[in-house]
């Protein structure tokens, strides 16, 4: 594998090469978008998001989104991750085997309709997530 794909630099250029073709062609550089699917049918849209990163749920990128999600007849959510290793103000190097805690935002009403009984706005651990992510599939862990 080459150094600009390791690093990303091939998707880099052509988001900045995107900027320039103007204004009245907007796109978003979705951050980490993960299309959640179970036997070969999606299931719900998630835009992972860092605890410190910025969450605009009426931002155009995240409209569009919302727009796509609603479009496909699927939930649309943000999930905010932050990991043991994290100190409150920058991301720390973290593993595969760091613990991690997870907070889901509904980001449409198919969403809400799907969240269900998940009575938290604070942060879930990473088993009970987990087990959210059976549930919107129909499944248990």
């Amino acid at each position: 594998m080459s150094s600009n794909e390791r690093h990303n630099r091939r998707d880099e250029i052509i988001s900045l090469k995107h900027r320039t073709w103007g204004y009245n062609v907007p796109a978003v550089d979705i951050d980490f978008l993960l299309c959640e699917y179970d036997n070969r049918k999606a299931v719900a849209l998630i835009e992972y998001r860092h605890y410190n990163g910025n969450i605009m749920t009426d931002s155009a990128n995240m409209l569009a989104l919302i727009d796509l999600a609603d479009r496909a007849g699927l939930p649309a959510f943000c999930v905010q991750y932050k990991y043991e290793t994290d100190d409150g103000t920058l991301w720390k190097e973290a593993t595969v085997d760091t613990p991690a805690e997870f907070r889901i935002i509904p980001l449409n009403p198919i969403a809400e309709g799907v969240y269900g009984n998940w009575d938290t706005k604070g942060f879930l651990p990473e088993p009970v997530f987990v087990a959210w992510l059976h549930h919107i599939r129909g499944r248990r862990v």
